[in-house]
C-alpha cells in the first residue's frame, strides 16, 4: 500500500514539474518575442530618426547651393530633382524659386482659371473657382465675377469665409467654396502664398507647371531637358513658345520651395517640405523659415 502511495506521489510531482517546465518555457518564449518586438520598434525609431536627420541635412544642403550665385548656375531652382548620397542614405531634392509658381495673392483670374482647367477642372467650374480664390484674398465683399464667393455664398453653404485677406498658406485652398480636396492638393503643388508675382517665370517652373501653362507633355519635357542643358553650359535660354506668353514673367524671388525625400539603407523614409526666404533673415541667420513640414 505504501509503495503504491509513493508511486502516485512521485507521479503527481512529475506532472507538476512538467507543468512548471512548460509554464517557464511559455514565459521564456513570450519574453523573447516581446524583446524582439521591442528591438524592432527601437530599431525602427532609430532608423526614422536617421532618415529625419538626413532629410533636414538635405534641406540645408539645397539652401547652401542657392545662396551661392555661382553654384546656383549649376543647380538652378527649377524644381528638377537632384539625387544626393550622404550619411549612408539616399536623398532626392527639388528646389523651386517661387517665381516659377502661381502666386495665390497676385495671380490674375485668367492664370488661375487656365491652371485649374489644365488640372482637369471643367471650364465653367474653373472660372468659378478662380473667382472664388480672388474673392478669398481681396478685402471687399463684392464677388469678383459670376460664380465668385463672398460672405453671402459662404453663409448660404453654412461655412465660414471668405478670409478677405491675403493667403498665408497654400493649405487655405481647401477652405475655398467649391474646391474639392484633390483639386486643392494639386493646385497647392503649383502655387505659393509667399511671393507677390503676377506671372510665372518658365525658367524656374516645374514640369507640372509648364504643362499647366499650356505646353503639351512632349514640349514641356523637351523644354526641361533644354533648360537643364543650358544650365550645365551656362547659356541663356529663351522662354518656351506657348499660345499665351502674357502669362510669363522674367521675375525672380527670394523665396524657395524645397522638397526632400530621404531614405536610409533599411528602407525608412522621411519627407520634408519647407518654404524659406533669403530676404531680411533674422540676425545671425541666412534665411527665414516660412513653413516646415515633415512626414
Amino acid at each position: 500500500m505504501s509503495a503504491t502511495v509513493d508511486s502516485r506521489q512521485r507521479g503527481m510531482v512529475l506532472v507538476i514539474v512538467l507543468w512548471i517546465v512548460t509554464l517557464l518555457a511559455v514565459m521564456a518564449g513570450g519574453f523573447a518575442y516581446s524583446m524582439r518586438v521591442e528591438t524592432r520598434l527601437a530599431t525602427s525609431a532609430v532608423e526614422r530618426a536617421q532618415a529625419r536627420a538626413l532629410a533636414e541635412a538635405g534641406v540645408v544642403y539645397a539652401l547652401a547651393w542657392q545662396l551661392d550665385s555661382e553654384a546656383q548656375k549649376k543647380w538652378p531652382p527649377s524644381g528638377d530633382p537632384h539625387d544626393w548620397e550622404f550619411g549612408g542614405g539616399q536623398v532626392r531634392i527639388s528646389v523651386e524659386d517661387a517665381a516659377g509658381r502661381i502666386s495665390l495673392n497676385n495671380a490674375n483670374p485668367q492664370v488661375l482659371q487656365k491652371t485649374l482647367a489644365t488640372l482637369g477642372v471643367a471650364d465653367t467650374d474653373a472660372e468659378k473657382l478662380a473667382a472664388a480664390i480672388t474673392d478669398w484674398r481681396d478685402q471687399d465683399d463684392q464677388t469678383t465675377a459670376p460664380g465668385g464667393a463672398e460672405s453671402a455664398e459662404y453663409q448660404g453653404a453654412g461655412r465660414p469665409g471668405p478670409k478677405n485677406a491675403p493667403f498665408e498658406s497654400v493649405d487655405e485652398l481647401q477652405q475655398i467654396l467649391g474646391m474639392d480636396r484633390d483639386t486643392a492638393q494639386h493646385l497647392a503643388g503649383l502655387a505659393t502664398a509667399d511671393a507677390l508675382i503676377s506671372g510665372i517665370n518658365p525658367q524656374w517652373a516645374s514640369l507640372a507647371m509648364l504643362r499647366a501653362l499650356g505646353l503639351d507633355e512632349q514640349a514641356a519635357a523637351d523644354y526641361v531637358n533644354a533648360r537643364a542643358q543650358a544650365a550645365a553650359e551656362g547659356a541663356p535660354l529663351p522662354p518656351p513658345s506657348v499660345e499665351e506668353p502674357t502669362f510669363f514673367s522674367g521675375s525672380r524671388s527670394s523665396v524657395y520651395h524645397i522638397a526632400v525625400t530621404a531614405q536610409v539603407g533599411t528602407g525608412a523614409t522621411v519627407s520634408a517640405e519647407t518654404v524659406v526666404s533669403t530676404q531680411n533673415p533674422p540676425q545671425g541667420q541666412v534665411a527665414r523659415w516660412l513653413s516646415w513640414r515633415l512626414r
